[in-house]
């Protein structure tokens, strides 16, 4: 091999070595950015608390921890329900610092699994917005509903901030937003929630078309379900939040949502 091949063949080295530590180099620089960024972590994002009964508070506890290099700002914490509430008493995490967030869940009129989420919003860039999830499993079927009198969604005013004030004096869909799709319809695609199924019947899609399953719509939504007993009355005759013109206005705007299903409609 000549003397100028071996020139060009050591420069090529030269050069493949010298971008290889550029690039080695830039990696170590780029970890270290990182290193100084805040950094949000969770002991679990998903915690089952078991069985419990009906109408108690139940309370889960998830660790948090600042595992960056920089203060930790917990900016909001929102809960899917105004019966799932956490307490949270620490905004700013220090680097290395844990701590732990209760979080509490009302079960009242509640039944079988539940499901409920809290989105924790933080300055943690790669991580800013955490779903954190509690999972009970509720014993009593509310089989006292009928004797109980007004349900406590309708008294408690943690409960109240999501199933009454918010549908106040309103009509239609306007209601129905405000007081029906929270458990009557499934997360919806690109929401944080996305695929969780409903809690009760998907009332948009029912066939409506026969009117004594329509009047008995308009029943278990005035009166309450003695099949689903999660479903109170609404009316204010039992106790609820609602007129008969709000009501009839909510089965207006399903029958004209009419989008008939393959099958028979479900159970109320």
């Amino acid at each position: 091999m000549g003397r100028k091949p071996a020139v060009i063949l050591s420069l090529f080295a030269a050069a493949l070595l010298g971008a290889g530590l550029f690039i080695y180099v830039d990696r170590e620089r780029q970890k270290a950015e990182e290193a100084k960024k805040p950094a949000i972590w969770f002991d679990s994002q998903v915690i089952d608390l078991g069985k419990v009964d009906e109408g108690v508070e139940v309370t889960g506890q998830f660790k948090v921890a600042n595992r960056g290099g920089s203060p930790l700002e917990i900016e909001d914490i929102k809960s899917s329900c105004g019966c799932t509430f956490p307490v949270w008493k620490r905004r700013r995490l220090m680097p290395g610092e844990q701590v732990v967030l209760p979080v509490t869940v009302d079960t009242a009129m509640k039944q079988d699994k539940v499901e409920k989420t809290m989105d924790v919003i933080s300055n943690d860039p790669r991580r800013s917005f955490v779903t954190l999830t509690i999972k009970i499993e509720v014993n009593d079927p509310h089989s006292m509903l009928d004797v109980r009198g007004p349900s406590k969604i309708f008294t408690s005013e943690k409960c109240t901030s999501c199933h009454v004030d918010q549908g106040v004096g309103q009509f239609g869909k306007e209601l129905f937003e405000a007081d029906c799709a929270m458990c009557h319809r499934p997360g919806a695609k690109g929401s944080p929630h996305e695929g969780k199924p409903s809690v009760g019947p998907v009332l948009e899609s029912l066939d409506l078309s026969d009117p004594q399953y329509v009047a008995r719509m308009r029943d278990v939504i005035a009166h309450g379900s003695k099949t689903h007993r999660s479903m109170p009355g609404f009316s204010a005759e039992a106790g609820g939040p609602l007129s008969k013109e709000q009501i009839d206005s909510l089965v207006v705007y399903l029958k004209a949502l009419h989008t008939r299903q393959a099958g028979g409609p479900d159970e109320l």
